[in-house]
């Protein structure tokens, strides 16, 4: 993934403390997230929710959101990986609403449980639908998250018994604009650079920021 190997930009002045378990579907954490100024309101809920993005921004707009898959392979190891690690799939998907982008999101999914690996390999289970299929809620954690030119982003995690995911979702700045749907579609990097990025904080309460494997 097009990533840094780390966050490097200093957090920025505190402004306002949202629980780590805002919004949830997912199971919760007794933690406080100072956000940096710059963000509004909703693009907040965007940013800390960790429940379904899916489900929130259908329901903003009111409209069906669907998922184009744009990769969902296996990977080769890293070199240095964790040896618990199974087999590791990266995935990259685009949620769609009025047939426009609100939100590319990639991912790589660390299987280290064999029943996992089975379902996924022998049965077919999409490596999206794990969590679903396995019943269980994962825990939630907020990594980063910045605004370029023309986007917002994060990174997060969730994680059951067996299975990591880490995730970078990118979505437009314009997103909540007046009649947004309704415009022209933007030419927009979904890449990002976070040295460019015009504001990058990290979660104060991880030692590990660093997405170079993901």
């Amino acid at each position: 993934m097009p990533t840094p190997a780390m966050f490097t930009r200093p957090p920025s002045p505190p402004i306002i403390k949202i629980p780590g378990h805002f919004g949830d579907i997912m199971s919760r954490r007794d933690t406080t997230l100072t956000l940096p100024e710059g963000f509004t309101g909703q693009e907040r809920i965007m940013l800390t929710a960790n429940g379904n993005l899916q489900r929130l921004i259908s329901a903003y707009f009111n409209k069906t959101v669907s998922i184009t898959i744009l990769e969902n392979t296996r990977v080769p190891l890293l070199p240095d990986e964790d040896p618990a690690v199974i087999a590791r799939f990266q995935r990259e998907v685009n949620l769609l609403c009025n047939e426009k982008v609100v939100c590319n999101a990639k991912s790589q999914v660390l299987i280290k449980d064999q029943a996992v690996y089975d379902l996924v390999v022998e049965k077919g289970v999409g490596i999206g639908q794990i969590f679903r299929y396995l019943d269980k809620l994962p825990s939630f954690e907020l990594h980063g998250l910045g605004r370029t030119d023309k986007t917002f982003w994060r990174e997060y995690s969730l994680e059951i018994p067996g299975v990591y995911c880490r995730l970078l979702e990118v979505l437009p700045s314009s997103l909540f604009d007046h009649n947004w749907l309704e415009k022209e579609p933007e030419d927009i990097s979904w890449d990002i650079d976070i040295g460019q990025g015009q504001m990058t904080w990290i979660n104060p309460d991880l030692q590990d920021c660093r997405v170079s494997k993901v």
